[in-house]
């Protein structure tokens, strides 16, 4: 077996995103600036994950790295907003983390993913997570919670996807070797270039097929084959 662990991503990869947007519209509507600071912060503190050397929010790691992250989150979308950071992270916290949380008591997993997981765990595969944003409230309310060995959420290293630091994390905490870890998202840019950058396998979600990406699937069978076979 080419594989000992199978990791996937969270958002828009074990649920269909359209959900998600379907019911996050009425709560966004009227907030169009503040969504825009919040996608320009996401997006520069994706960038800044990328640079080289002296990246990332700071020097810290753990506890202090995920909160400098989520500082200067806030930091920037005050900036963009002309409003206080406290009420910045206030608002972030609401709308993007608890408030997200709370819409997914009627989202369900993708169909398939579950006996997809049987399979992949049957074969005696393990099973992890990394997301960007915190997973764990949302894998209760998908009732996946008792799926995965662990979930990492990659704002807690001070970086994003595709930052090569929290798939480093994900290969240390499995114990593997990078070449042992298939990850799966639903991304090309994001969860393909950075597992494949960490010297990982990729699969993605996506009726066409990825370039980059070892397997391209929406069928769920499909990636249980490939990762047992």
């Amino acid at each position: 077996m080419r594989f000992d662990a199978v990791a996937f991503d969270l958002d828009g990869t074990l649920y269909p995103s359209y959900r998600l947007y379907a019911r996050a519209f009425p709560r966004m509507m009227g907030k169009a600036r503040y969504l825009e600071a919040f996608n320009e912060a996401r997006a520069r503190l994706r960038a800044r994950s990328q640079e080289p050397p002296g990246r990332g929010t700071d020097d810290s790691s753990g506890v202090a790295a995920g909160a400098a992250f989520r500082s200067l989150e806030a930091e920037i979308v005050a900036g963009r907003l002309g409003i206080g950071v406290a009420e910045a992270a206030g608002l972030i916290d609401r709308d993007f983390y608890r408030g997200v949380e709370e819409l997914f008591s009627r989202i369900r997993p993708f169909r398939g993913l579950e006996a997809a997981l049987d399979r992949i765990a049957g074969a005696g595969l393990r099973l992890a997570l990394l997301s960007d944003l915190p997973p764990w409230r949302k894998l209760e309310l998908l009732g996946l919670s008792d799926r995965f060995e662990f979930a990492l959420c990659s704002e807690d290293f001070g970086f994003l996807k595709p930052a090569k630091e929290p798939f480093d994390e994900l290969a240390t905490r499995l114990g593997l070797e990078p070449e042992r870890i298939l990850y799966v998202g639903n991304s090309p840019s994001i969860d393909v270039a950075g597992a494949k950058a960490a010297g990982m396998s990729a699969a993605i979600v996506s009726l066409r097929r990825v370039e980059g990406a070892e397997l391209s699937f929406y069928d769920w069978r499909k990636l249980a084959a490939f990762a047992t076979s």
